[in-house]
């Protein structure tokens, strides 16, 4: 059996940075998972007027979905000027009008982080980009080393 070494070097250094980088998506995914959880766990609810909606269409599988971010006024807890933000997460249809009230939670630290009430539960679903991202480069990572294993055992032993 003959290696061939550029080959080898190309096809196995390549899955070594497809997983650095699957790696780095993960970690980026725990990141922004942490920062959820702690946004979470200083969040301050108040009531916040409606001032305008921003509808985002998302297309999963052909279907569209159209999700509803609104910007909101509060005045925070600890006094002071009004705040104006776009909220972090959509809110669940239907969507609320131009001044309505709506339960908000925002950061007391940056008040200009403000998420919507109904969805502030949990932070399951933070980062889960990330981690689908990372996971899809992990598994190209895979196929690459089997390519070269699939090479080494079949082509280059014949």
């Amino acid at each position: 059996m003959k290696i061939h070494y550029v080959p080898t070097v190309l096809l196995l250094g390549s899955a070594v940075l497809l997983l650095v980088v699957g790696a780095l998506l993960f970690l980026k995914g725990r990141s922004t998972r942490r920062s959820a959880e702690k946004f979470r766990g200083r969040a301050v609810p108040t009531r916040a007027t409606v001032v305008a909606i921003e509808a985002k269409d998302l297309s999963l599988r052909g279907e569209p979905d159209t999700r509803y971010f609104p910007r909101v006024r509060f005045t925070p807890d600890r006094g002071g000027e009004a705040v104006e933000a776009q909220t972090l997460t959509d809110v669940p249809g239907p969507p609320p009008r131009v001044g309505d009230e709506l339960e908000v939670a925002y950061d007391p630290e940056r008040p200009e982080r403000v998420d919507v009430a109904a969805t502030a539960g949990s932070a399951e679903g933070a980062g889960r980009t990330w981690f689908v991202l990372g996971s899809l480069v992990a598994v190209v990572a895979l196929g690459v080393a089997g390519a070269w294993l699939v090479l080494v055992l079949v082509v280059w032993t014949s």
